[in-house]
């Protein structure tokens, strides 16, 4: 019998306006201004309990800043949201 190997892909945790912990994928990122960005797809469970990512996901834009060596995502002005949506765009248009 075959074993099916499955990629580990890491899980971004962030903190919602609540305080609640919601977790994302990172679907890619890009650079802009000389900053790195990330496109950040929202993990769900299916019906079986197993995270999934369901077609019509929360994705978010996040500006990620180095701390102590550790990533750290938050917010892009809304500037850089704006410059970095147009060049996510034109990626995904490209494809």
């Amino acid at each position: 019998m075959a074993e099916e190997m499955m990629e580990e892909v890491p899980v971004i945790v962030i903190e919602d306006e609540e305080g609640n912990e919601v977790y994302y994928h990172e679907e890619t990122s890009l650079e802009y201004d000389g900053k790195k960005f990330s496109i950040l797809v929202r993990y769900t469970e299916d019906e079986n309990g197993e995270e999934a990512i369901p077609e019509d996901a929360e994705t978010i834009i996040a500006r990620v800043e180095m701390e102590d060596g550790e990533p750290l995502y938050v917010a892009p002005t809304d500037e850089e949201f704006e410059a970095v949506l147009q060049e996510y765009e034109k990626m995904f248009n490209e494809e």
